[in-house]
């Protein structure tokens, strides 16, 4: 099996089930050659768009006790930080086999452990991500606009 392809997987049915719900989420697509090669990465896989949130994030998987930090992840901070700056929700989502657990670490984290020399990041720095809440606040925004119409 493909490496991450499981995780993506479960990811991927979050992201139909927000977008049958009538919201918006996608998977950013880098761009390659015919024969598979990247021609240019993406600044980061993913963007789930709902009313008052805004998350954007790119998945890994750690086998190890940390993940550790790759140079293409670096590149995808700058651009998760970017987005941070505008409001969103923006932070690596990693899931941690040892765990059993995927776990959100906010961007700012991993750039303050960068700059201080660190090259990875423990689980120790994640927590639990609340989708599903946000997703419910959605929908109880969404029917209430609907019922002042």
């Amino acid at each position: 099996m493909r490496k991450g392809f499981a995780f993506e997987g479960q990811i991927k049915k979050l992201l139909d089930v927000v977008n049958t719900l009538g919201f918006h989420a996608h998977k950013n697509q880098p761009a390659r050659l015919a024969d598979g090669t990247y021609v240019e990465g993406e600044p980061f896989d993913y963007e789930i768009i709902l009313p008052g949130y805004v998350a954007c994030f790119d998945a890994k998987e750690s086998h190890d006790t940390s993940w550790h930090i790759k140079p293409k992840d670096i590149k995808q901070a700058e651009h998760l930080k970017h987005c941070k700056n505008g409001g969103a929700d923006a932070f690596f989502l990693v899931y941690f086999f040892h765990l059993r657990k995927c776990l959100k670490i906010d961007v700012d984290i991993v750039i303050d452990l960068l700059q201080a020399g660190g090259k990875s990041v423990s689980a120790e720095y994640g927590c639990l991500w609340d989708i599903s809440g946000r997703i419910n606040l959605a929908q109880q925004s969404r029917s209430q606009q609907e019922g002042v119409k």
